[in-house]
């Protein structure tokens, strides 16, 4: 079977203000559009943190992921975060606040080939 993969970069939805703060609320708003406008349900979702220059806490990537959640058409089942080596992300805390308000399997990767190989 085939999978369909959509690949959501942060630098297509995250808003950063003229000081360099990321303006949560806009984000949420532009990601939301991503999801109503270019993604179906038979898709599952890779998130790509990768190129993000935003030090983004793991509470406040959790809120971005909540999004997704929120919009129940807009994928298939499964979720991956594309995050770089070394950054200041908590894994075992994102996946308590994962398990705690989704069974919708949710796993972050610091290797993209990694991430892709999951959905198969």
């Amino acid at each position: 079977m085939a999978i369909k993969i959509r690949i959501i970069r942060s630098v297509d939805y995250l808003d950063i203000t003229d000081e360099g703060e990321v303006n949560f609320p806009e984000s949420r708003k532009a990601l939301e559009a991503i999801l109503q406008e270019e993604i179906g349900s038979d898709c599952d979702i890779l998130l790509d943190y990768r190129r993000t220059q935003w030090v983004l806490s793991t509470d406040e990537i959790f809120q971005l992921v909540e999004v997704i959640l929120r919009t129940n058409d807009a994928f298939r089942d499964r979720i991956a975060l594309l995050l770089l080596p070394g950054v200041n992300f908590d894994s075992a805390h994102f996946r308590s606040l994962c398990e705690a308000k989704t069974d919708t399997p949710i796993r972050t990767f610091t290797n993209y080939e990694d991430a892709v190989q999951w959905f198969y």
